[in-house]
Protein backbone atom coordinates (compact mmCIF):
# COMPACT_ATOMS: atom_id res chain seq x y z
CA UNK A 1 0.00 0.00 0.00
CA UNK A 2 3.10 2.30 0.79
CA UNK A 3 4.20 2.29 -2.79
CA UNK A 4 0.51 2.40 -3.78
CA UNK A 5 0.25 5.65 -2.18
CA UNK A 6 3.88 7.15 -3.26
CA UNK A 7 2.33 6.78 -6.64
CA UNK A 8 -0.74 8.02 -6.19
CA UNK A 9 0.76 11.24 -5.17
CA UNK A 10 2.01 12.02 -8.26
CA UNK A 11 -1.36 11.61 -10.45
CA UNK A 12 -2.90 14.89 -9.34
CA UNK A 13 -0.24 16.22 -11.44
CA UNK A 14 -0.92 14.50 -14.85
CA UNK A 15 -3.59 15.38 -17.34
CA UNK A 16 -6.43 17.89 -18.24
CA UNK A 17 -4.33 19.39 -20.70
CA UNK A 18 -5.16 22.47 -22.75
CA UNK A 19 -7.41 21.29 -25.83
CA UNK A 20 -5.97 23.91 -28.95
CA UNK A 21 -8.57 24.56 -31.56
CA UNK A 22 -6.95 25.63 -35.13
CA UNK A 23 -8.24 26.30 -38.03
CA UNK A 24 -6.08 25.93 -41.53
CA UNK A 25 -7.29 26.02 -44.99
CA UNK A 26 -6.12 23.44 -47.16
CA UNK A 27 -7.08 22.63 -51.27
CA UNK A 28 -9.80 25.71 -51.03
CA UNK A 29 -11.34 23.89 -48.07
CA UNK A 30 -11.62 25.18 -44.58
CA UNK A 31 -10.58 22.67 -41.83
CA UNK A 32 -10.15 22.54 -38.15
CA UNK A 33 -8.26 20.70 -35.87
CA UNK A 34 -8.43 20.11 -32.58
CA UNK A 35 -5.06 18.81 -30.53
CA UNK A 36 -4.19 18.07 -26.79
CA UNK A 37 -1.30 19.92 -25.75
CA UNK A 38 0.25 16.95 -23.93
CA UNK A 39 4.01 18.23 -23.35
CA UNK A 40 2.22 20.18 -20.56
CA UNK A 41 2.31 16.82 -18.64
CA UNK A 42 5.66 16.27 -15.84
CA UNK A 43 7.57 13.98 -17.90
CA UNK A 44 6.38 16.32 -21.00
CA UNK A 45 4.89 13.58 -23.41
CA UNK A 46 1.21 12.09 -23.25
CA UNK A 47 3.32 8.86 -21.92
CA UNK A 48 3.33 9.77 -18.47
CA UNK A 49 -0.63 8.77 -18.19
CA UNK A 50 -0.19 5.54 -19.74
CA UNK A 51 2.95 4.84 -17.74
CA UNK A 52 0.82 5.89 -14.55
CA UNK A 53 -1.78 3.56 -15.24
CA UNK A 54 0.98 0.98 -16.31
CA UNK A 55 2.59 0.98 -12.65
CA UNK A 56 -0.77 1.12 -11.09
CA UNK A 57 -2.18 -1.84 -12.29
CA UNK A 58 0.87 -3.51 -11.90
CA UNK A 59 1.55 -2.33 -8.13
CA UNK A 60 -2.32 -3.15 -7.49
CA UNK A 61 -2.24 -6.43 -8.48
CA UNK A 62 1.06 -7.43 -6.55
CA UNK A 63 3.38 -7.72 -9.84
CA UNK A 64 5.38 -4.92 -9.24
CA UNK A 65 7.07 -5.12 -5.48
CA UNK A 66 8.79 -2.23 -4.02
CA UNK A 67 12.61 -1.77 -5.18
CA UNK A 68 11.75 -4.22 -7.94
CA UNK A 69 13.45 -3.19 -11.22
CA UNK A 70 11.55 -2.10 -14.20
CA UNK A 71 12.23 -2.89 -18.11
CA UNK A 72 10.84 -0.98 -21.22
CA UNK A 73 11.71 -0.78 -24.93
CA UNK A 74 11.13 2.23 -25.71
CA UNK A 75 11.76 4.85 -28.44
CA UNK A 76 11.79 7.86 -25.68
CA UNK A 77 8.83 9.51 -24.72
CA UNK A 78 7.01 6.28 -22.75
CA UNK A 79 10.35 5.51 -20.94
CA UNK A 80 10.76 9.23 -19.89
CA UNK A 81 7.23 8.52 -18.17
CA UNK A 82 7.92 5.54 -16.40
CA UNK A 83 11.03 7.26 -15.33
CA UNK A 84 9.61 10.12 -14.12
CA UNK A 85 7.67 8.00 -12.01
CA UNK A 86 9.93 5.45 -10.86
CA UNK A 87 12.44 7.69 -9.74
CA UNK A 88 9.61 8.96 -7.51
CA UNK A 89 8.22 5.93 -5.94
CA UNK A 90 11.67 4.12 -5.04
CA UNK A 91 11.93 1.68 -8.07
CA UNK A 92 15.07 1.17 -10.46
CA UNK A 93 14.11 1.23 -14.36
CA UNK A 94 16.50 -0.08 -17.31
CA UNK A 95 15.47 1.38 -20.55
CA UNK A 96 16.34 -0.66 -23.63
CA UNK A 97 16.31 2.11 -26.54
CA UNK A 98 17.92 1.95 -30.37
CA UNK A 99 20.56 3.75 -30.90
CA UNK A 100 19.15 5.58 -33.68
CA UNK A 101 17.07 7.95 -31.43
CA UNK A 102 17.39 11.46 -30.46
CA UNK A 103 20.77 11.95 -28.61
CA UNK A 104 18.10 14.72 -26.21
CA UNK A 105 16.01 11.66 -25.59
CA UNK A 106 19.01 9.62 -24.15
CA UNK A 107 20.60 11.90 -22.08
CA UNK A 108 16.90 13.16 -20.50
CA UNK A 109 16.57 9.17 -19.28
CA UNK A 110 20.24 9.56 -18.17
CA UNK A 111 19.78 12.40 -16.16
CA UNK A 112 16.83 11.13 -15.03
CA UNK A 113 18.18 8.31 -13.11
CA UNK A 114 17.03 5.12 -15.90
CA UNK A 115 19.80 2.79 -16.72
CA UNK A 116 19.85 3.59 -20.50
CA UNK A 117 21.13 0.28 -22.95
CA UNK A 118 21.42 1.26 -26.58
CA UNK A 119 20.63 -1.38 -29.14
CA UNK A 120 20.64 -1.65 -32.90
CA UNK A 121 17.45 -1.87 -33.52
CA UNK A 122 14.01 -2.46 -31.76
CA UNK A 123 13.91 -5.99 -32.77
CA UNK A 124 17.30 -6.32 -30.29
CA UNK A 125 15.80 -4.61 -27.71
CA UNK A 126 12.73 -7.14 -27.47
CA UNK A 127 15.41 -9.94 -27.03
CA UNK A 128 17.42 -8.48 -24.66
CA UNK A 129 14.18 -7.74 -22.56
CA UNK A 130 13.73 -11.54 -22.33
CA UNK A 131 17.01 -11.74 -20.23
CA UNK A 132 15.99 -8.76 -18.17
CA UNK A 133 12.50 -10.36 -17.11
CA UNK A 134 14.84 -13.77 -16.44
CA UNK A 135 16.73 -12.30 -13.90
CA UNK A 136 13.04 -10.81 -12.17
CA UNK A 137 12.85 -7.42 -13.30
CA UNK A 138 9.23 -6.07 -14.13
CA UNK A 139 8.32 -5.75 -18.19
CA UNK A 140 5.96 -2.82 -18.64
CA UNK A 141 5.61 -4.14 -22.14
CA UNK A 142 3.68 -0.81 -23.48
CA UNK A 143 3.10 -2.05 -26.65
CA UNK A 144 0.87 -4.88 -25.35
CA UNK A 145 -0.13 -3.81 -21.67
CA UNK A 146 -4.10 -2.90 -22.09
CA UNK A 147 -3.60 -0.25 -19.24
CA UNK A 148 -2.05 1.89 -21.62
CA UNK A 149 -5.22 2.21 -23.68
CA UNK A 150 -6.94 2.22 -20.69
CA UNK A 151 -5.46 5.14 -19.48
CA UNK A 152 -5.81 7.23 -22.80
CA UNK A 153 -9.57 6.76 -22.59
CA UNK A 154 -9.26 9.08 -19.94
CA UNK A 155 -7.98 11.49 -22.58
CA UNK A 156 -10.86 10.72 -24.87
CA UNK A 157 -13.19 12.00 -21.93
CA UNK A 158 -10.96 15.35 -21.31
CA UNK A 159 -11.82 16.22 -25.15
CA UNK A 160 -15.56 15.52 -25.12
CA UNK A 161 -15.79 17.22 -21.98
CA UNK A 162 -14.80 20.33 -24.09
CA UNK A 163 -16.06 19.79 -27.77
CA UNK A 164 -18.12 16.69 -29.52
CA UNK A 165 -17.73 18.90 -32.81
CA UNK A 166 -15.41 16.79 -34.82
CA UNK A 167 -15.97 13.82 -37.70
CA UNK A 168 -12.79 11.71 -36.57
CA UNK A 169 -9.75 10.94 -34.19
CA UNK A 170 -6.24 10.52 -36.14
CA UNK A 171 -2.92 9.69 -34.71
CA UNK A 172 0.37 7.50 -35.42
CA UNK A 173 0.78 4.23 -34.25
CA UNK A 174 3.42 3.50 -31.92
CA UNK A 175 2.46 1.24 -29.02
CA UNK A 176 -1.33 1.48 -30.35
CA UNK A 177 -2.48 2.67 -26.98
CA UNK A 178 -3.27 6.07 -28.21
CA UNK A 179 -5.15 5.34 -31.27
CA UNK A 180 -7.10 2.52 -29.86
CA UNK A 181 -7.66 3.92 -26.36
CA UNK A 182 -8.90 7.82 -27.16
CA UNK A 183 -10.01 6.66 -30.40
CA UNK A 184 -11.41 3.16 -29.16
CA UNK A 185 -13.58 5.36 -26.57
CA UNK A 186 -14.45 7.93 -29.24
CA UNK A 187 -15.59 5.77 -31.82
CA UNK A 188 -17.58 3.60 -29.39
CA UNK A 189 -19.41 6.34 -27.22
CA UNK A 190 -19.74 8.91 -29.47
CA UNK A 191 -19.46 7.23 -33.35
CA UNK A 192 -16.42 9.18 -34.49
CA UNK A 193 -13.95 7.41 -37.40
CA UNK A 194 -10.15 6.51 -36.56
CA UNK A 195 -7.79 7.20 -38.67
CA UNK A 196 -4.06 6.03 -38.30
CA UNK A 197 -1.21 7.66 -39.18
CA UNK A 198 1.61 5.24 -41.38
CA UNK A 199 4.84 6.77 -42.00
CA UNK A 200 5.04 6.12 -45.38
CA UNK A 201 8.94 5.52 -45.41
CA UNK A 202 7.95 2.52 -43.64
CA UNK A 203 4.26 1.79 -44.52
CA UNK A 204 4.12 -0.81 -41.77
CA UNK A 205 0.92 -0.84 -41.17
CA UNK A 206 -0.19 -1.31 -44.71
CA UNK A 207 2.44 -3.77 -45.90
CA UNK A 208 2.45 -5.65 -41.95
CA UNK A 209 6.27 -5.50 -42.41
CA UNK A 210 8.59 -2.08 -41.91
CA UNK A 211 9.30 -1.38 -45.61
CA UNK A 212 12.46 0.92 -44.49
CA UNK A 213 13.40 3.78 -41.84
CA UNK A 214 11.76 6.90 -41.68
CA UNK A 215 11.97 10.18 -39.45
CA UNK A 216 9.13 10.34 -37.27
CA UNK A 217 10.11 9.10 -34.02
CA UNK A 218 7.60 7.19 -31.69
CA UNK A 219 5.49 5.50 -34.66
CA UNK A 220 6.11 2.53 -36.79
CA UNK A 221 8.67 0.75 -34.15
CA UNK A 222 9.22 -2.38 -36.39
CA UNK A 223 6.51 -4.71 -35.07
CA UNK A 224 2.51 -4.18 -34.89
CA UNK A 225 1.44 -4.13 -31.43
CA UNK A 226 -0.27 -6.26 -30.21
CA UNK A 227 -2.55 -3.42 -29.15
CA UNK A 228 -3.34 -2.29 -32.32
CA UNK A 229 -6.70 -3.66 -33.93
CA UNK A 230 -6.43 -2.77 -37.68
CA UNK A 231 -9.86 -4.18 -37.95
CA UNK A 232 -11.71 -0.78 -35.94
CA UNK A 233 -9.35 1.63 -38.41
CA UNK A 234 -11.71 3.49 -40.90
CA UNK A 235 -8.55 4.44 -42.83
CA UNK A 236 -4.94 4.36 -42.69
CA UNK A 237 -3.19 7.65 -43.90
CA UNK A 238 0.50 8.27 -45.05
CA UNK A 239 2.10 10.72 -44.42
CA UNK A 240 6.22 10.83 -45.49
CA UNK A 241 8.74 12.38 -43.02
CA UNK A 242 9.31 14.92 -44.69
CA UNK A 243 6.15 16.28 -44.90
CA UNK A 244 5.67 15.92 -41.34
CA UNK A 245 8.79 17.79 -40.10
CA UNK A 246 7.78 20.98 -42.60
CA UNK A 247 4.38 20.98 -41.01
CA UNK A 248 5.80 20.43 -37.44
CA UNK A 249 8.20 23.14 -37.74
CA UNK A 250 5.55 25.75 -39.25
CA UNK A 251 3.49 25.17 -36.38
CA UNK A 252 6.43 25.80 -33.74
CA UNK A 253 7.17 29.02 -35.74
CA UNK A 254 3.53 30.08 -36.97
CA UNK A 255 1.55 29.48 -33.85
CA UNK A 256 4.54 29.20 -31.43
CA UNK A 257 2.86 25.96 -30.22
CA UNK A 258 6.10 23.64 -29.68
CA UNK A 259 5.94 20.49 -31.07
CA UNK A 260 7.18 17.25 -32.02
CA UNK A 261 7.45 15.58 -35.81
CA UNK A 262 4.85 13.04 -34.75
CA UNK A 263 2.17 15.90 -34.12
CA UNK A 264 3.20 17.64 -37.58
CA UNK A 265 2.09 14.21 -38.82
CA UNK A 266 -1.32 13.82 -36.87
CA UNK A 267 -2.10 17.38 -38.57
CA UNK A 268 -1.57 16.85 -41.81
CA UNK A 269 -2.94 13.72 -41.93
CA UNK A 270 -6.06 15.40 -40.34
CA UNK A 271 -5.91 18.37 -43.47
CA UNK A 272 -5.73 16.00 -46.18
CA UNK A 273 -8.20 13.36 -45.17
CA UNK A 274 -11.62 13.69 -46.14
CA UNK A 275 -13.11 14.85 -43.03
CA UNK A 276 -13.44 18.78 -42.16
CA UNK A 277 -12.52 18.66 -38.61
CA UNK A 278 -10.41 15.74 -36.64
CA UNK A 279 -9.07 15.39 -32.86
CA UNK A 280 -5.74 14.79 -32.07
CA UNK A 281 -2.51 14.46 -29.55
CA UNK A 282 0.57 17.17 -29.85
CA UNK A 283 2.13 13.77 -27.95
CA UNK A 284 5.15 16.29 -26.70
CA UNK A 285 7.30 18.98 -27.66
CA UNK A 286 10.07 20.05 -29.83
CA UNK A 287 13.04 19.47 -27.04
CA UNK A 288 13.91 15.70 -27.78
CA UNK A 289 14.10 17.20 -31.49
CA UNK A 290 16.47 19.57 -31.93
CA UNK A 291 19.52 17.04 -33.09
CA UNK A 292 16.88 15.72 -35.39
CA UNK A 293 16.27 17.53 -39.13
CA UNK A 294 13.02 19.08 -37.38
CA UNK A 295 14.72 23.40 -38.05
CA UNK A 296 16.69 21.97 -40.88
CA UNK A 297 15.48 24.69 -43.56
CA UNK A 298 16.38 22.22 -46.25
CA UNK A 299 14.09 20.19 -45.60
CA UNK A 300 10.84 21.70 -47.52
CA UNK A 301 7.46 20.10 -48.40
CA UNK A 302 5.43 20.93 -51.73
CA UNK A 303 2.27 19.67 -49.85
CA UNK A 304 2.61 21.95 -46.56
CA UNK A 305 3.14 24.67 -48.60
CA UNK A 306 -0.94 24.48 -49.70
CA UNK A 307 -1.64 24.59 -46.06
CA UNK A 308 -2.43 28.05 -44.85
CA UNK A 309 -2.88 28.47 -40.95
CA UNK A 310 -5.70 30.95 -40.15
CA UNK A 311 -5.98 31.07 -36.29
CA UNK A 312 -5.74 29.08 -32.90
CA UNK A 313 -7.03 29.32 -29.50
CA UNK A 314 -7.32 27.21 -26.58
CA UNK A 315 -10.90 25.56 -26.07
CA UNK A 316 -12.82 27.13 -22.93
Amino acid sequence: MELLNKLKNEYKSIGNTPLIKMVFEFDGKRKTVYAKQESLNPSGSIKVRPAYQILYDAIESGQLKEGQRVVEVTSGNMGIGLTYLCTRIGNPITILMPKTMSKERIQILRDMGADVVLTNDFLEAFKMEDDYISKGAYPSKQFDNKSNPKAQANTAKEIVEKTTDFDAFISGVGTGGTLMGIGGYLKDNYGKKMLAIDPKESSLLLFGKAQGPHKIQGLSDQIIPGLYDGNKVDEIISISSDDAIVMARRICNEFNIKVGISSGANVLGALISNYDSCATVFADDDKKYLSTDLYNEKITSELVNKVKLIEYSIVK
